[in-house]
């Protein structure tokens, strides 16, 4: 689908005074899903090597990091990552390629809502994620699952965002608060008027 081809899809002031579109975003072309989720497991992933690498340090023992526990670190981050991609593209296939995306804009905060379809669809993978991980004795599995069952919308209160990351390539303005972190999908026509509405009103950002 062409960005341009539903009107929905530019920026609209409604008689409530706020700002709505709605923004399919092509999950193959624009994997901006799938960096955030690599640059999360990414860190999670690097903590026990950085664990392992201070303990090596203080013991002057690299040749056994090496030999155990480093190529095993290597094989499971292999691993890992290949499973997020093949989840990864059964979530494509199961939302026929689009992530839709509801936006509403006012003065005081912006929301990011998923398409009610969605919706149901993301909640049922997330419980038998959330299931798995319980049967496998696995916590973070069954957390990530009940975060996915439980939440589809994202809000920024302008008063609390703290950065603003604008990637107009990907049409994505990233809006960042201490513990919130919220992307906002927006066509070029449109791009710098959002960008600037959010800048105005957030009085904390960078």
């Amino acid at each position: 689908m062409n960005p341009n081809d539903n009107p929905d899809r530019r920026v609209r002031q409604c008689e409530d005074g706020k700002y709505r579109w709605t923004y399919p975003l092509d999950m193959l072309k624009n994997p901006a899903i799938l960096y955030v989720l690599f640059k999360i497991f990414g860190v999670l992933l690097s903590i026990p090597l950085l664990i392992a690498l201070i303990s090596t340090a203080v013991n002057n023992d690299w040749q056994n990091i090496w030999d155990g526990f480093i190529k095993i670190w290597l094989i499971v981050v292999i691993v890992f990552f290949a499973i997020i991609i093949i989840s990864y593209l059964i979530v494509v296939w199961m939302n026929g390629g689009k992530y839709v995306v509801n936006f509403t804009m006012d003065e005081k905060s912006v929301t990011h809502e998923q398409e009610p379809v969605q919706n149901d669809r993301a909640r049922k993978v997330g419980l038998v994620t959330a299931l798995v991980g319980i049967f496998a004795k696995r916590p973070s599995t069954a957390g990530a699952g009940m975060l996915a069952a439980s939440r589809q919308t994202s809000i920024s209160d302008f008063s609390k965002v703290k950065r603003i990351k604008p990637r107009r390539g990907q049409h994505l303005i990233k809006v960042n608060q201490t513990f919130e972190r919220n992307q906002i999908y927006v066509t070029d026509e449109d791009f710098d008027f959002v960008l600037d509405f959010i800048r105005k009103h957030c009085p904390n950002s960078k």
